[in-house]
């Protein structure tokens, strides 16, 4: 895989040999990306046993090679569209959440000193096209109402945050911003060392046995668990858990980084992920680098989208390009699923996973320790494959021309 350009600039990751021979825990967590080392330092501090097993290295998922956009929002849907698919306290606490996560990440940088480019300085949504302005003012308005602290921008002060008159207001969250997610991921696993948590990195999981617990084989050992959480999104080990990955859209994302560049726009260094179907999103690096992402690797296509919607930029180039592996869902919502007894699978961040892992990992653990269903944002449930996943997994790239061919019109 394409190296990512935060392999080059994230801090060294924290020691985490292979496991080797056998070992127990109260919990242990296959998966070491932003859920997995979320549960396990919230479960370690609480004094739980904790191993963490990566097949390859930390970060190495969806979790290290992402834009790093921190975003204090729902992909697609809003406060009413979670209100009718969820029981009314999941749908609060869910709400409750997503409104208040990005403040969340800053905080848990700012508590474990995690070296990781954190910059809190917004996350904004513009609208593309006048058309999908009245919605997108509306829905500021909903999320008001849940208690985010997001306001709406009229063109001129849209264009004041982002340098470009190509759009028509947007919403703006201060609460939002950017870091180096590889280095936010390493971070987290530093923290639960620290905390007195277990991580083995090349310790894939090749086998899972349910015997009054679990016992999970790697090639270098073994663990036993009286719970298993299977914390690793798209990428899906072999057992248990068939039921879990057909549940799941696997969403290929391919994220690009220009050379060192002026900063002529967003010059408050600000985030932003528009409203089109295949996003237009941004952001600057420490390094001065804009970063940007799409479905498919057109770099061509994408340098001429960066260039007509903000002509200060000039000629753009790419100098990194690097891809990573998202998971949908049908609804748009987050899944907690049990594909059996003792054993739980966290996924489908749906593009929101910095914010909705951390979280959620956190909220997951909350309830490993209390037992309370009211820690949860949402239910565990079975899982609830598509009845033809195979074509299930081809939608989106059969829609993107569609996506394209909308977002032109409008």
């Amino acid at each position: 895989m394409t190296p990512s350009l935060w392999s080059e600039t994230a801090a060294p990751a924290p020691a985490a040999p292979p496991l080797a021979g056998a070992a127990a825990c109260d919990i242990a967590i296959i998966g070491a990306g932003i859920f997995g080392l979320a549960a396990a330092l919230a479960l370690a501090a609480a004094g739980r046993r904790v191993i963490v097993l990566e097949a390859g290295t930390i970060g190495a998922g969806a979790s290290g090679r992402n834009g790093g956009l921190v975003v204090p929002s729902l992909p697609r849907i809003g406060p009413a569209e979670v209100r009718a698919a969820l029981p009314a306290a999941f749908a609060a606490r869910l709400l409750a959440l997503v409104a208040g996560g990005a403040a969340a990440v800053f905080d848990t940088i700012r508590r474990h000193g995690i070296d990781c480019d954190a910059v809190q300085a917004g996350w904004l949504q513009p609208a593309h096209a006048a058309s999908r302005a009245p919605g997108l003012r509306a829905r500021v308005a909903e999320w008001q109402a849940a208690g985010a602290g997001c306001v709406w921008l009229d063109a001129a002060a849209a264009a004041a945050h982002l340098g470009s008159t190509a759009f028509h207001g947007a919403l703006f969250d201060p609460s939002g911003g950017h870091l180096d997610p590889l280095g936010y991921t390493r971070g987290l696993a530093r923290a639960a060392l620290g905390a007195g948590a277990a991580v083995h990195e090349a310790s894939p999981v090749t086998a899972g046995h349910d015997q009054g617990g679990w016992r999970l084989v790697t090639p270098g050992g073994e663990v036993r668990a009286g719970c298993v959480l299977q914390a690793t999104n798209a990428a899906l080990p072999g057992l248990p858990c068939a039921a879990v990955r057909d549940s799941l859209v696997p969403l290929t994302v391919w994220q690009l980084a220009t050379p060192p560049m002026p900063r002529c726009i967003l010059p408050g260094d600000a985030a932003f992920s528009d409203t089109r179907n295949n996003l237009l999103a941004c952001r600057w690096t420490a390094g001065g680098r804009l970063v940007t992402g799409a479905l498919a690797l057109r770099p061509r296509w994408l340098a001429r989208r960066l260039e007509r919607v903000f002509p200060a930029l000039g000629p753009v180039r790419f100098s990194h390009m690097w891809q990573g592996r998202a998971a949908l869902t049908g609804d748009f919502l987050p899944r907690l699923m049990q594909p059996a007894p003792g054993w739980i699978a966290a996924s489908a961040c749906n593009g929101r996973g910095i914010v909705l892992s951390t979280l959620l990992g956190r909220a997951l653990a909350d309830y490993l320790l209390s037992g309370d269903p009211a820690a949860l944002p949402v239910p565990i449930t079975p899982p609830r494959p598509f009845r033809a996943p195979a074509l299930a997994r081809l939608v989106p790239r059969l829609l993107l021309p569609f996506g394209d061919w909308q977002d032109r019109r409008r």
